[in-house]
């Protein structure tokens, strides 16, 4: 592939998970939910007040790989955790995960989006209130945190190479744990570090060896109210096209129980991130990623000698994410090998194809067709531009256009036009 080619094959990855991010009307209108959410968890009345409630985002949301759901009509998926200063000393797991719940039971509204109660997160569902236009559903996981925690958070989401993960841990609700109704000391409830693995993800993100002129930032994302974010770096680029494409693959199975055990999220994220090696050109960094994201999983042998796979989380090395890989009856591991090898072989024939017709072909059944045209009719508008002021070089060969710096010996440069039918020269 020709450096004209390479850059002219990152250029539509780069524009396409552009489309696939979330907008800044989304972003703002599920700030203003959340904040209003922690706003009623806080109120004077509330039996959280003396704890001083704070609603802060988790997940892709924080670390810029939301990407958009495959539907329009879908929602989007907003994980929230509720923070507790403190909690009554008699209060356990349980208690605490009611007391959420009955607050957001108190407010008229929010008891009508309330689903029914999850094994961590009270869930609200906005869709269901058909005078709403929101299109998406919030988890909010209660947790209590230790004295100090924010200024601790600010301070290590200001040092990403400071490896101190461990002291990001919250106490959180989880109905399977054996001690949910009995145990009173949070040190002792299932202990989950949604910060922490966000804080090992941007890390690996600033392993970009470009010039990096205005990044992500992660203090900005767990702001009480973060501004838009538009900018991502290559490998929060890479994982939001992964995530579009398994969506895209598995949306389209027409098994239900197979479709439903898709690749997750964490793992995707998690060995793309172990996979990636800074790379600057998008199409670099995804192909790089889908070649060595299969070697970043490690295998364990149990006592009988029977071997597994382990992809273990980041900030805790004993949990693993596959664990639900061996479940009698479960494709989750078939699923998520089909899916590597399905990516690896769509993203070869998009690359190698010559002309942007089917360049963009080729694309449509792996990334949805919508967003691909979006994708191609801002390159084509992008192009007329600089073929207007004869920025554009033309490769014969390959049947592309570039920009000048893009330009090698094989190409041409294209005359300015008026798209009148007529050139300038």
């Amino acid at each position: 592939m020709t450096d004209l080619k390479k850059e002219q094959f990152a250029d539509i990855l780069e524009t396409l998970s552009e489309n696939l991010s979330i907008t800044e009307t989304q972003h703002n209108a599920a700030v203003r939910s959340y904040n209003a959410v922690g706003n009623w968890l806080s109120k004077d009345d509330s039996l959280l007040k003396p704890f001083n409630p704070e609603i802060k985002p988790q997940g892709s949301f924080i670390i810029g790989t939301t990407v958009q759901p495959v539907n329009p009509e879908d929602d989007l998926d907003l994980d929230i955790v509720c923070e507790l200063h403190g909690k009554k000393l008699h209060w356990t797991q349980e208690d605490v995960k009611n007391v959420v719940g009955e607050q957001l039971r108190s407010h008229m509204t929010y008891e009508s989006l309330l689903d029914k109660e999850g094994r961590r997160c009270w869930t609200l569902k906005y869709r269901s209130d058909s005078d709403r236009n929101d299109k998406y559903h919030m988890d909010i996981l209660p947790s209590v945190i230790s004295q100090g925690y924010q200024i601790l958070l600010e301070k290590s989401f200001s040092n990403l190479q400071k490896d101190d993960y461990e002291s990001l841990k919250l106490s959180i609700t989880d109905k399977e744990s054996s001690n949910y109704s009995s145990e009173t000391d949070p040190s002792r409830w299932y202990q989950s570090n949604p910060f922490g693995y966000a804080k090992w993800f941007m890390s690996r993100v600033q392993m970009y060896k470009g010039a990096v002129l205005k990044a992500f930032s992660l203090n900005e994302a767990v702001k009480p109210t973060p501004r838009y974010q538009e900018n991502r770096l290559p490998l929060q680029r890479a994982v939001q096209l992964l995530k579009r494409h398994r969506d895209i693959m598995f949306t389209a199975e027409s098994n239900e129980d197979i479709r439903k055990q898709k690749p997750i999220s964490c793992i995707i994220t998690t060995l793309a991130a172990r996979a990636y090696q800074g790379e600057v050109n998008l199409s670099d960094a995804i192909f790089g990623v889908i070649s060595r994201m299969e070697s970043e999983i490690e295998w364990k042998e149990d006592h009988y000698g029977n071997r597994y796979e382990w992809i273990s989380n980041p900030v805790n090395k004993a949990e693993n994410f596959a664990d639900r890989w061996n479940d009698s009856g479960s494709v989750r591991r078939d699923n998520f090998y089909r899916w590597l090898r399905q990516i690896r072989e769509d993203l070869d024939i998009a690359r190698s194809q010559n002309g942007m017709h089917n360049i963009a072909e080729s694309l449509k059944k792996s990334f949805g067709n919508k967003v691909v045209v979006d994708t191609f009719t801002q390159i084509g508008d992008r192009s007329r531009t600089s073929t207007a002021d004869q920025s554009n070089y033309y490769s014969k060969k390959e049947g592309i256009i570039g920009t000048a710096s893009a330009a090698s010996a094989l190409i041409s440069k294209v005359p300015a036009h008026t798209f009148h039918g007529k050139s300038t020269d």
